[in-house]
Parts: C-alpha cells; structure tokens; sequence
C-alpha cells in the first residue's frame, strides 16, 4: 500500500508541482511546470501530435487510470468475490490465498503497461532534447515505478480474502 500511495503523490506532484523544462542561458534560467506546458502546448512545437496529446490531456488520463485500476487492489478494497469482480474484471479466478499471485500479478501488469505509456510519454516530449529535463519527468517516472512495486506487493496485511 504505501510504494502504490506515496507513487501516485509522486505522479500528482510531478504533474502540477514541479519543473518539467529547464534550461538557462548565461545568468537566466527558465522552467517549465507540466501545467504551463499545458497552457502553451497550442504555441510550443513539439517532436510529435503524440507528445501534444500526452501534454494536453493523455498525461493527465494515465495519472487518473493509475489511481482507479492500482488504488483499490493495493488499498483492500478487494475483499469479497463480488468486489474482486467489479474491481479487477478477473472473470475466471476468484480472489482466493491460491490465486493470490494471479491478482498480484495482473495488477502488477496494468501498472506496469501506464509506467511504459508514461514514459513514452516522457521521450516523445523531449525527443529534441533530453538536457531540458527538469526535475518532473523523472517524479513522475520514480512514481509509477513505485505504483508498479506496490501492486505487485498487493494490499497490506490483514486484508481479508473469501476462502
């Protein structure tokens, strides 16, 4: 639970908090949050319609998708067969101790497929130029490696799982 939570505080942070660009020439230097990207991802020529879309709102929609699909596994709200049902859409294995390892590791999949759609998000905007990467791109990178880490540990001890 806490890899999967502090990675999606990470995501956020990176998102709206921190520089994604930087650069300086002589004694100016300039950064770019995610957001003012966002706001100037109509002026900015960016390596692809790819990266603009990631900009404009794919970026935003991974982060949301991460929280929905990695959350509630890592949180225990899996705890009975229906719940497990709803919020996993595993058909053909019920949550059991046996099966364990089957929910860990779909989990742990999702994760990791919204980790590599981030980071190709990442290489597609700074495809030019990797010397302007600011702090944000790896925040957001460290964070989905560590939503990958806590669904593959799955949820904390004491959940209870249906026998």
């Amino acid at each position: 639970m806490i890899p999967a939570g502090l990675g999606i505080v990470l995501e956020l942070v990176a998102l709206f908090a921190v520089p994604w660009v930087t650069f300086s020439s002589g004694t100016l230097s300039v950064s770019f949050t995610f957001l003012d990207l966002l706001q100037q991802s109509d002026r900015v020529k960016f390596s692809s319609d790819l990266a603009t879309s990631y900009v404009q709102w794919f970026g935003f929609l991974l982060t949301a998708l991460t929280m929905a699909a990695v959350l509630p596994w890592t949180l225990g709200a899996l705890r009975t067969k229906r719940s497990a049902f709803l919020l996993s859409s595993i058909r053909r294995k019920p949550l059991t101790h046996t099966n364990f390892w089957w929910y860990r590791t779909v989990f742990a999949g999702r994760a990791t497929l919204m980790l590599l759609l981030h980071a190709g998000g990442v290489v597609l905007i700074f495809a030019r130029n990797f010397s302007l990467l600011g702090l944000g791109p790896y925040l957001l990178v460290g964070g989905a490696l560590l939503v990958v880490a806590g669904a593959a540990i799955g949820p904390r001890k004491g959940t209870e799982m249906p026998h």
